[in-house]
């Protein structure tokens, strides 16, 4: 009993009433007396209280301090409560001008530059001795590519052998006609004579000489001619093996390449000519490197549109000193045309409202309102701004829906 809690007076005596007036009212009254009605009401408005006084005091307490994160102004405005769950989730962050290029984006291959794929051809019919190189060998400039025996080279030898034979023949009858002519004897038609044959006899060893050097002969070994190689690089074909006869000289025998500097080529729609200009900027992705973007600009447009489908034949140069990059590879060549600077805003500051594109700007210090923003969406992050806000303007960047409650 010691536990119990002990009844205030005031209730104690309403309790004594009630009790009274149930004991003296009839059994087969349906009610209570007035008095007794009067009794119970009194009782649910001073037991409530004094029982429960601690509770019903927490209840109005937190009624009144209760404030929300977010409050809604009659001008559209939100209010965000400083150090608020929703304040801390918000970045602000100022709208930017940015330099936008349009991309215009053409299949394309890589190819070797012509200058640097070179196909050895046969100078004159014969008969192959063997090939001194096979496909992937690196070789320099005039490193030795095959020996051809050929009836056109032993012809070229023998003419070179014999005029140079009446080359020296004229020089010593010249360098007599002159000892004599000196010495009082002869005549000056003498030495004239042997000047002019001396003449005829240099020109002709000159033409000997030099069919031996357009056939890479030489005297010294006769009738075989040696293909060498006119520039550095990589055998990239041999179309010949020994003991094969030549009867074709413009049959391709080897093929070399070099691969230090490369060209890629797209062909680029009519549609799309409007801005092309060379040194334009150019980026390339390729289906070999999916993670990398080679740079480059446009070093070369064709003057002549192609007539079956209407494009033109766009290249850029592109080292390749790994040689990593290989002729007739895909590439991608996207030609970026520069446009007029922009308003920049990263696409997670976006909201969609009403079929309206919005933003939040803030207009003071934790105030902020909604604003219609006219955009274009570009790959990446951000997106261009064309109205509906100014550079500096601080607008929400990140958490912006937990203030698009509408």
């Amino acid at each position: 009993m010691g536990n119990r809690s002990r009844i205030p007076a005031p209730v104690g005596k309403i309790l004594l009433t009630i009790r009274y007036g149930l004991q003296t009212s009839s059994a087969t009254t349906t009610g209570l007396r007035p008095v007794t009605r009067f009794a119970v009401a009194m009782l649910g408005a001073l037991i409530l209280p004094a029982v429960f006084p601690a509770r019903a005091a927490e209840k109005t307490g937190n009624a009144a301090e209760t404030i929300p994160d977010v409050q809604h102004r009659p001008n559209g405005q939100l209010v965000v409560q400083p150090g608020s769950s929703v304040d801390k989730r918000l970045t602000v962050s100022a709208v930017s001008v940015s330099q936008w290029n349009r991309g215009t984006t053409s299949p394309g291959t890589i190819v070797a530059e012509p200058s640097r794929n070179v196909t050895v051809l046969p100078p004159a019919t014969g008969r192959i001795i063997d090939m001194t190189v096979k496909i992937g060998d690196h070789v320099q400039v005039g490193d030795e590519l095959a020996h051809i025996l050929s009836a056109d080279v032993a012809q070229a030898t023998a003419d070179e052998i014999k005029a140079r034979a009446d080359l020296d023949l004229a020089r010593r009858t010249f360098n007599r006609t002159q000892g004599v002519l000196a010495a009082g004897g002869g005549t000056t038609r003498d030495l004239e004579a042997a000047r002019t044959a001396l003449t005829e006899a240099g020109a002709e060893e000159d033409r000997a000489q030099t069919k031996l050097d357009y056939l890479s002969a030489s005297t010294t070994d006769s009738g075989v001619m040696t293909l060498k190689s006119p520039i550095e690089g990589d055998v990239s074909a041999v179309n010949a093996t020994a003991g094969m006869n030549i009867t074709d000289i413009t049959q391709p025998l080897i093929v070399v390449t070099s691969i230090d500097e490369v060209w890629a080529v797209a062909d680029v729609p009519e549609r799309d000519i409007a801005g092309l200009a060379l040194g334009q900027p150019v980026n390339l992705s390729m289906p070999a490197f999916p993670d990398k973007i080679f740079h480059s600009t446009v070093s070369g447009i064709t003057p002549i549109m192609q007539p079956d489908a209407q494009v033109l034949h766009v290249r850029v140069i592109l080292p390749n000193l790994d040689g990593k990059l290989h002729p007739n590879m895909y590439a991608s060549m996207t030609i970026m045309e520069p446009e007029p600077a922009t308003l920049s805003v990263p696409q997670s500051a976006l909201l969609m409202n009403n079929d309206a594109v919005t933003v939040f700007v803030q207009v003071r210090p934790h105030t902020f309102e909604r604003r219609a923003v006219q955009i274009i969406y570009d790959d990446g992050d951000n997106c261009r701004v064309l109205s509906g806000l100014t550079p500096g303007e601080q607008i929400v960047t990140s958490g912006a829906i937990l203030l698009n409650d509408d």
